[in-house]
């Protein structure tokens, strides 16, 4: 099948999900803990890194990665490329709430407490990006919130809880009790993984319910009371 009658039929494939999410905008976020592909380390030294500019898909897999910065062994450049076509990312989201096309410049770094599985990171992090999640959360709705959480957790599996979004919640829950007065971060967090499953429960039966005012910040309250 030719490349742009693919892409037109993987477009209608995935219209019915892309239009559950609707609290954007938002750039393509790296799932931290999706497998990627290893390399072969060998006698090379690990050290340097590549950057790259990466194309995201709406179904939050790489269709394209341009090679802008290499500072390790030349060997390792295609390993590390690889690497970043194997990573998976939350698609971004534009203004509409709609998934579409995104990129993002990434980069992976070789270090000896990574070994032979270095991971994908943001080339450029945003010093006010988590500030940015908070603010988007907060509009989020509950079906926002089901559309996100299942895209993180059948990519990451038990390492959901830990995935950007779920961690920036549980952040700004912790900060809101904070400015309340309520020192609780060393119960806030335990309580999180349990609250987070109680939460994505009770918003499949509410889609249309806000998200972190409606549902997460009641279910936490229970969870973490005063």
């Amino acid at each position: 099948m030719h490349s742009t009658a693919r892409a037109a039929f993987l477009s209608l494939i995935l219209l019915p999900v892309a239009a559950l999410a609707q609290t954007g905008p938002s750039d393509p976020q790296v799932i931290a803990s999706a497998s990627t592909a290893k390399i072969s380390v060998g006698s090379r030294k690990l050290a340097g890194q590549l950057v790259a500019t990466v194309k995201v898909g709406v179904d939050g897999k790489v269709k394209d990665v341009l090679v802008t910065e290499n500072t390790t062994e030349s060997a390792f450049e295609p390993m590390l490329v690889k690497v970043l076509n194997s990573a998976r990312f939350r698609p971004a989201i534009d203004a509409a709430g709609t998934p579409v096309d995104g990129s993002i410049e990434m980069k992976v770094e070789l270090r000896t407490s990574t070994g032979a599985e270095p991971k994908p990171v943001a080339a450029k992090p945003d010093p006010q990006l988590a500030d940015k999640e908070k603010a988007r959360i907060r509009k989020m709705t509950c079906k926002d919130f089901i559309w996100e959480w299942d895209l993180l957790r059948d990519v990451a599996g038990d390492g959901v809880f830990t995935e950007f979004m779920p961690r920036i919640a549980i952040s700004a829950y912790a900060q809101m009790r904070s400015e309340a007065g309520d020192v609780v971060d060393a119960k806030v967090w335990p309580a999180s993984k349990k609250a987070l499953k109680k939460t994505a429960d009770q918003c499949r039966d509410a889609p249309t319910a806000p998200f972190f005012d409606g549902v997460f910040k009641t279910v936490m309250d229970e969870a973490v009371p005063k």
